[in-house]
C-alpha cells in the first residue's frame, strides 16, 4: 500500500485557512476587503470576546444572488480575476478566492445577502466545514457574514491566541488603520454591544483621522505631496514635536493596501533623521499610488507585504515628500525652528553636607542660581529637585488643559532640611555599593551619567536606571500582599484623556487591574476616560503624558493578566524616574547615590539594566602604558 494520501476537502481546506486566518483580525481583513470590494459606503464591524466567540461584518454593497452565495464559500472562488494575467493589473483588495473558505473551515459561519433588484435575500449556513442550510430569507440590500467560534474545531491554532482584551485591540488597531484610507466609507466599530468609532464617510481624509485617533493627532499632521515618473505620494506626516514611543502611528497604504514595507520605514527613519531623539518615532499617514503592474501584491498570504519594482524609487519618494513637507517648508514646530533654542545652564550650589548612607537629603538649589538674578534657571533646577526629593502635584500638574499657575514673584528663602528615611530592614551593603557610596564627586557626563572616584575606582552611574530602580523598590515597599492595592495619590482634577479605540479597549478591559496598581480611571463616552488617581510618584511630569507612555508599553508587552501588575509597577517607575538629559546638581547626584546604598538590588534597573559601572585605576594605568 502506498505511502501517500490525498487529503479531503474538509483537511486541506483547514490546512490552507492556517495560510490566511491566523487570528480574529485576520477575519476582519478579508470581511473588510470583499465589502470594500462589493462597493459598500457603510460597513458595521461587530465583535465580542475578542473576535473569537463572535464576529460580524455588515455592509450596504451590491450583494449577491443564490449561485453567487453558494460559489462564495468554494475554494479559489473570486470575482476578481480570470487568468493570471489579471494579478498585474488588480484594482481590488481581494484577489484569491480563499477568504470565506478558510473562514468557513475553522469556524461557523453564516452569509446573509441581497441584491438591490432581489424580492428576498439569500441566507447560506456552514458549520465544521461543510454546507448545512441554504435558503431564502427577507432582508435588507448588501452581505452580513457572521463568524462564530472561530478555531473550535482546530484546537493546535485555538491555544495559540492571546487573551479576549488583546485579540479585541488587534482588531480595533486595524479597523482603525482601514479607516483612514477609506474615508468615503463610513465605518462603525461594535464592541460587546458598545459603539466605540465611528467615522464620517464623508470623504476628507483629516475628519477621518481626527474621527479616528482624535484632535492632538489631527492637529500635528502636515500635508504631504509628492511626485516622481513611476509613484505619487499624498497623505500626512507629523511634526517633530509631535513624536510617540513606537511605530503604531506609522501607518503606510499602496494604492490603498495597508502594507508594512522596510524601504519605506528606512525612508521615514532617514527623513527625520537628527530631528527626533532616538526610539521617538513621528506620526504618518502615507498614501502611495502606482500602476498594479508595478508593485507584486502577492507576496504573503495576508497581503500585508509587497514588492516595488523601483525600491530605490519608492525610499526617494517617501524621503524628499516629506523632507519637503516637514522640513523645506519651515513647518512650526519642525527641527529647525527650535535650533537656537538652548537649555539654561543651572550654576552649581555650593556644597551642602553629605546625608549619611540611608538618609535622603532635601536642599533648595536655587540659593546660588537666584544671587546671580537667573530666576528661570533657578526655577527650572527646584523642579528637578522635587523629582528626587519628592513633589505632591499641585491642581496644574494634574494634567488636562489646565495651565500651569504664574511663578512665585521671588524666590523662596533656602532651608536645610535633613529628613529620616522611611524605616528599612537591616541589610548587609555589599562592598562595591559601600566604595559607592564613599567615593568622592567627579562630575556628570553627556548630562546623563553620574562620575565618582574612590581610591581605586572610577563609577559611571546612569542617573535614570538608579532613580528608576529607587522608585521601583519604593512602589514595590508600597505594595500591600493581602489588599493587593498600593499607596496611590488622589488627583485633585482627573485628568481627561481621548483615547483610540485599540487603546480605549485595552483600557476598558483591564480597568480592575489597572485599579488595583494604583490607577483608578472612570470610563466615558466618546472613547474618553477620567484618570482620577496614580501610583504615589514624586515627579512633576504630566500625568496624562505618564499614563499614555504607560498604555504605550504594556500594549507592547501585553502581559498576561498575573504578570500586568509588575509590568504597571515596572513602567510607572521608569517614566516617573529623570531622564537622560535632565539637568540634576552635585548635591541631587550624591543624594540620589545615597538612596541607592540602601536598595536591595542597586546593581540593576526596573527592567533589568546596569544602574552603573566601574574602571579600576590600574586599568587607566594600563591603558596609559604606566604598568605593563
Amino acid at each position: 500500500m502506498g505511502r501517500i494520501n490525498i487529503l479531503d476537502t474538509v483537511t486541506a481546506n483547514r490546512i490552507k485557512a492556517g495560510e490566511v486566518i491566523e487570528r480574529p483580525v485576520s477575519v476582519v481583513k478579508e470581511l473588510f476587503d470583499n465589502a470594500a470590494d462589493a462597493g459598500a459606503s457603510v460597513i458595521k464591524i461587530e465583535f465580542t470576546a475578542g473576535g473569537i466567540s463572535c464576529l460580524r461584518v455588515s455592509d450596504n454593497g451590491i450583494g449577491m444572488d443564490r449561485e453567487d452565495a453558494l460559489k462564495a464559500f468554494l475554494i479559489h472562488a473570486t470575482s476578481k480575476l480570470t487568468q493570471i494575467e489579471d494579478l498585474y493589473d488588480l484594482s481590488t483588495f481581494g484577489f484569491r478566492g480563499e477568504a470565506l473558505a478558510s473562514i468557513a473551515s475553522v469556524a461557523d459561519c453564516t452569509l446573509i445577502t441581497k441584491q438591490a433588484d432581489a424580492p428576498t435575500g439569500t441566507k447560506v449556513v456552514y458549520e465544521d466545514g461543510k454546507q448545512v442550510a441554504c435558503e431564502d430569507i427577507s432582508c435588507e440590500n448588501g452581505t452580513v457574514i457572521e463568524v462564530r467560534g472561530l478555531f473550535k474545531n482546530v484546537p493546535a491554532r485555538y491555544k495559540f491566541l492571546k487573551k479576549d482584551s488583546t485579540e479585541g485591540m488587534y482588531i480595533c488597531s486595524l479597523v482603525e488603520r482601514l479607516a483612514v484610507v477609506n474615508p468615503h466609507i463610513q465605518i462603525k466599530l461594535v464592541k460587546d454591544g458598545k459603539q466605540i468609532m465611528v467615522t464620517p464617510g464623508n470623504g476628507n481624509d483629516l475628519d477621518t483621522i481626527y474621527a479616528v485617533y482624535g484632535k492632538e493627532v489631527a492637529n500635528c499632521l502636515v500635508p504631504v505631496t509628492y511626485e516622481t515618473d513611476f509613484y505619487r505620494l499624498s497623505g500626512f506626516t507629523g511634526r517633530t514635536d509631535h513624536v510617540r514611543g513606537n511605530r503604531s502611528l506609522q501607518c503606510i497604504y499602496v494604492n490603498d493596501r495597508n502594507i508594512k514595507n522596510q524601504t519605506i520605514t528606512a525612508a521615514i527613519d532617514e527623513a527625520y533623521k537628527n530631528a527626533v531623539m532616538k526610539n521617538r518615532f513621528p506620526v504618518c499617514f502615507l498614501k502611495i499610488y502606482c500602476k498594479p503592474g508595478s508593485v507584486d501584491v502577492n507576496v504573503h498570504p495576508q497581503k500585508s507585504e509587497v514588492k516595488f519594482s523601483y525600491e530605490q524609487e519608492i525610499f526617494r519618494l517617501v524621503y524628499h515628500g516629506i523632507r519637503t513637507a516637514v522640513f523645506e517648508a519651515n513647518t512650526p514646530g519642525s527641527f529647525f525652528e527650535g535650533l537656537n533654542d538652548t537649555v539654561d545652564q543651572v550654576p552649581e550650589a555650593k556644597p551642602l553636607k553629605r546625608a549619611p548612607a540611608g538618609k535622603q537629603l532635601s536642599f533648595d538649589v536655587s540659593r546660588s542660581v537666584s544671587r546671580e538674578n537667573n530666576k528661570e534657571a533657578a526655577d527650572k533646577a527646584n523642579d528637578l529637585l522635587k523629582i528626587l526629593s519628592g513633589f505632591k502635584p499641585d491642581v496644574a500638574e494634574i494634567g488636562g488643559d489646565i495651565p500651569d499657575p504664574e511663578p512665585p514673584p521671588e524666590v523662596p528663602a533656602p532651608v536645610e532640611e535633613i529628613f529620616e528615611p522611611e524605616p528599612q530592614p537591616a541589610q548587609e551593603i555589599h562592598p562595591e555599593i559601600r566604595e559607592l557610596a564613599g567615593s568622592e564627586f567627579v562630575g556628570i557626563l553627556f548630562v546623563t551619567y553620574i562620575i565618582l572616584q574612590s581610591e581605586e575606582n572610577v563609577f559611571f552611574v546612569d542617573q535614570h536606571a538608579a532613580h528608576e530602580r529607587v522608585l521601583y523598590e519604593k512602589f514595590m515597599d508600597k505594595k500591600d500582599p493581602e489588599k493587593i492595592i498600593i499607596e496611590k495619590q488622589e488627583c485633585l482634577v482627573p485628568a481627561i484623556l481621548r483615547l483610540s479605540a485599540a487603546d480605549y479597549t485595552f483600557v476598558a478591559d483591564n480597568t480592575e487591574r489597572f485599579s488595583e496598581n494604583g490607577f483608578d480611571i472612570e470610563l466615558l463616552d466618546d472613547r474618553e476616560i477620567a484618570l482620577k488617581s496614580t501610583p504615589m510618584t514624586s515627579t512633576r511630569r504630566n500625568t496624562a503624558v505618564m499614563f499614555e507612555e504607560i498604555l504605550t508599553d504594556l500594549k507592547r508587552e501585553t502581559p498576561a493578566k498575573s504578570n500586568i501588575w509588575y509590568s504597571l509597577i515596572q513602567t510607572t517607575a521608569c517614566k516617573a524616574a529623570i531622564k537622560a538629559g535632565d539637568v540634576i546638581t552635585r548635591d541631587e547626584a550624591l543624594a540620589l547615590i545615597d538612596q541607592m546604598s540602601v536598595l536591595k538590588d542597586p546593581f540593576h534597573c526596573a527592567h533589568g539594566r546596569p544602574t552603573f559601572f566601574k574602571i579600576s585605576r590600574k586599568d587607566f594605568e594600563k591603558n596609559f602604558k604606566r604598568i605593563v
